[in-house]
Order: C-alpha cells, then sequence, then structure tokens
C-alpha cells in the first residue's frame, strides 16, 4: 500500500482518449519524469487540478510518445487520499500501453485489483460498503443496478449503520460505568433503558436486513424459469421480456430443446432468464433430456413464470405440472401468466381459480400483442420488493457478506436483551453488545478482517 502504482483506468482496446491514473507518494515525482508541460516547468510545480498540455516522453530514451493532458491531485484531495497524477493520451491500442510503460520506467509499479479504491478505503475516504457499491457502479449494467450503486456510493448505507453504532455506543458507555463502578447500580429504570435502546437497535436492524431480497435481486438477479406446457407462449414471453427474438418461436410442440439464458431488467429487478422446454413426456431422447434440465431449472429458481394457454380449456397435464413446480420450488415466489389474452378466453374461469391456488400472482397477458406486460412488471417489482424501496435513496444492502453481519448483530442483540431481562451479570450483557456492535462496524469495513478486504477488492478490475 506504500508503492506508487499506475494502470490504465479507461477500458482496454481503442478509444478517443485513455487515462493512465498514477497514485503514492511519489506520484507527482513519477508524472514530472514522462510529461513535459507545453509552457515549460515542472508538471509537480502546477496548482492542483489544473489540466496542463504537453509532451508524453520515455523516461528511458526522451522520446516523445505522444501529446496529452496531465492533472495533479494533491493528498488528501484525491480519489485514493494520496497524490494523484491523470495524464490523459490518444486511446490506441500501442500509444496507451506505451504510455503505461513509461509509467513504470519513471518508477511507477503495475496497480491490482481495485489497488485505487482499496486505497481511498484505507486512507477514509470510503466506506467499505461506499468501495462495495464503487465496484457494482462499474459493472451496472441496467438502470436499476445503478441506482442501488449510487446511493450506496453516496452513503445511504453508512448513514444508516452510524446511528445504530452510536446507540450501542452509548448502552455500552453505560455498561462500562456500571461494571467499573458497582457501588454505583444502575437500578432497574437504567435496566429498562438499556434494554429499550437494545430493543430499538434490534428494530433498525430488521428493517435493514429486510432490504435484501431486492438489494440482491438487483444486484445479483433472480434466477428465474419459465416453465410450462409445449405451445403454451413460453418462448414468446421470453422474447417479450428480452425485448429480441432469441428464441425460435413456431406452432411445433417441443421446439424449445434445451434451456435459453439471458438477464433480462423487468420491473427494476434483474431476472436471470431460463427458457425451458414444455414439460411434457418426450417423444424422443433429445426432448427427454431437455424436459429433465427444465426441471432441474425450476427446482433452482426463485422465481417461476408459470405459462399457460389461456384459449384453451384447463386441462389435467397442467394441473399436474403447476403442482410439480410448487412442491420442487417451494421457497420459489410464482407468478402465474395467462397467455394468449389476444384469443377468446376459453372456459368459465376455471383456469384462473385454480391458478390462484398454486401461485402468488396471477396475470393476464398477450407475449405476441404485448398486451398485459406492465402488469407482469409490476409483480415482478413485488415479488422483489421493489416497489416498496427507492434504491436511490434508501439504504438498501445487497451483498451476503452485509446480511450476515446483520444477522450476527441481531443474534447477539436478542441474547444480550435475554440475558438483561434475566438479571444476569451485566459482564455477559457487555460482551454481548460489544460482539453486535463489532458487526455493525464490519459492515462498512470498520471492524473487518484483512481476509475480507482483500476478498472484496479481488472482484475489481485494475484501474479502479
Amino acid at each position: 500500500m506504500f508503492h506508487t502504482v499506475a494502470a490504465v483506468s479507461t477500458p482496454p482496446g481503442k478509444g478517443g482518449v485513455a487515462l493512465i491514473r498514477i497514485s503514492g507518494e511519489e506520484a507527482a515525482a513519477v508524472a514530472d519524469r514522462m510529461f513535459i508541460p507545453l509552457q515549460g516547468g515542472k508538471l509537480s510545480d502546477q496548482p492542483p487540478r489544473r489540466a496542463v498540455f504537453g509532451s508524453i516522453i520515455s523516461p528511458d530514451t526522451g522520446e516523445i510518445l505522444d501529446t496529452g493532458v496531465a492533472v495533479i491531485f494533491r493528498a488528501p484531495a484525491s480519489y485514493t487520499g494520496e497524490d494523484t497524477a491523470e495524464i490523459s493520451c490518444h486511446g490506441g491500442v500501442a500509444v496507451t500501453r506505451a504510455t503505461l510503460a513509461a509509467a513504470f520506467a519513471a518508477g511507477a509499479e503495475p496497480a491490482g485489483p481495485g489497488d485505487f479504491t482499496r486505497r481511498a478505503f484505507v486512507n477514509g475516504k470510503l466506506t467499505l460498503t461506499e468501495a462495495e457499491a464503487v465496484g457494482l457502479l462499474i459493472d451496472a449494467d441496467t438502470e436499476s443496478r445503478r441506482a442501488l450503486a449510487s446511493g450506496a456510493v453516496r452513503g445511504n448505507l453508512t448513514r444508516a449503520l452510524d446511528p445504530i453504532g452510536d446507540a450501542l455506543s452509548r448502552v455500552l458507555s453505560a455498561i462500562y460505568a456500571a461494571i467499573d463502578y458497582p457501588d454505583e447500580d444502575i437500578g432497574d429504570e437504567g435496566e429498562r433503558e438499556i434494554a429499550g435502546v437494545i430493543r430499538a437497535s434490534m428494530a433498525d436492524i430488521d428493517r435493514l436486513a429486510a432490504t435484501y431480497k431486492t438489494g440482491s435481486a438487483i444486484a445479483q438477479g433472480i434466477p428465474t424459469a419459465i416453465a410450462g406446457l409445449p405451445n403454451s407462449g413460453k418462448s414468446s414471453l421470453y422474447n417479450a421480456l428480452l425485448g429480441s427474438d432469441d428464441a425460435i418461436v413456431t406452432d411445433i410442440p417441443g421446439t424449445t430443446r434445451d434451456v435459453l439464458s439471458a438477464q433480462a431488467d423487468v420491473g427494476g429487478v434483474t431476472l436471470c432468464l431460463a427458457d425451458t422446454a414444455g414439460i411434457r413426456d418426450g417423444t424422443d431422447t433429445v426432448e427427454m433430456i431437455g424436459v429433465e434440465r427444465a426441471r432441474q431449472k425450476i427446482a433452482q429458481a426463485a422465481l417461476v413464470l408459470l405459462v399457460c394457454d389461456a384459449s384453451q380449456p384447463l386441462h389435467e397435464d397442467f394441473c399436474t405440472l403447476a403442482r410439480d413446480v410448487r412442491e420442487s420450488a417451494p421457497a420459489a415466489h410464482i407468478i402465474a401468466v395467462m397467455n394468449k389474452s389476444d384469443l377468446p378466453a376459453a372456459g368459465d374461469g376455471e383456469t384462473e381459480k385454480f391458478l390462484g391456488g398454486v401461485a402468488d400472482d396471477v396475470i393476464r397477458i398477450s407475449a405476441k400483442r404485448g398486451d398485459g406486460m406492465d402488469a407482469l412488471r409490476a409483480a415482478v417489482a413485488r415479488a422483489a420488493g421493489t416497489d416498496m424501496l427507492d434504491v436511490s435513496s434508501d439504504a438498501v444492502i445487497w451483498d451476503a457478506r452485509q446480511q450476515a453481519a446483520l444477522h450476527r448483530a441481531y443474534t447477539s442483540l436478542s441474547e444480550a436483551e435475554t440475558a438483561l431481562c434475566a438479571g444476569e451479570p451485566l459482564d455477559a450483557v457487555c460482551m454481548l453488545c460489544e460482539n453486535a456492535l463489532s458487526e455493525i462496524r464490519g459492515v462498512d469495513g470498520r471492524a473487518v478482517d484483512e481476509e475480507i478486504v482483500a476478498g472484496i477488492f479481488a472482484r475489481f478490475c485494475v484501474g479502479k
């Protein structure tokens, strides 16, 4: 962490401009050895944050490699909290590679994945949750992911955690005083006050932990299986959700033989879609394999879009399939999709009545015409909880590490409350509250071990 490092911070490949970032104690000196301002003098003599035009040179040969713009940021007023230089050159592959090589020749070392953001975390410029959100923001490929990450980068989660930690700190101060001065009994009123703060903290933790369902649905996506009988319109729905004709659609039963997979942003939720083969007794070996794979995807799904042909009478095969889906994926949220609403409906509501008993939501659509797709998106949003949260402004957790830390904090506080009410020694209550505070601080990195930190930043790209 004390070395001066450099990396290309723009995407690889050909582009208009490439940016080389240099950070560390020797950043300005490294930049001086490879950049000559057009107006003369040294780059390090220029005021901070002033863009300076000049020549990028090879420190070894003095050859002019390119012309570009350089900026110096002085610690602590930089992204990393260290002295930082950013040099922009033309975005060709060869010239970018040569400019980075010049930085190395000038004394910088190659940066590792997430090296700059990790330095920002270590130097107190970002909490761990904000640093994690930077990685999520870089990887964001949907508007909902961008909104979630952007809110976390701005400190939404940290601001929700701080009051919980502060309240527990006050509780611990009172308990420490009671332990150090046993003659000064805190009394029943003091114990009730401590218990009240513990219960309030548990409620805050519980509310925050409940956002994991929504946060993970956006950040990681929901494993989603599209299931149904042959010719019910599964592939048409798959195409409609993607907005493209990825799946082959025909009137021939059994067209889909294998599982098709893709991601779609639906109702502000990332669905990891799997278009599966129609469930029936296979007519050949290939179809039988496809049906078995379909059943596996259904069993693994957290969300099942159970598609039926609403223009046909309720069939016993579909009833059997619906019950099998409920049994094989008991924890999954099932949205029954009554497709082909553009055709005359069959029966007298028998299908809808049946689906109401096995599914969590029943939606009528026409995948062919797009009718009812807004209702389906709303049902998906309800399933993920995105309709109840504004991820750009509310505190939301999205990572299993965060959820596990909150769960451990809640458990410790629950045990502390039990111990306090049972009249157990304050030392035991103190230890449990300390554990809870440590877990709360660990969510945003103020009490977390090096292995966890290393694992988080290993997921980052080099250059960030």
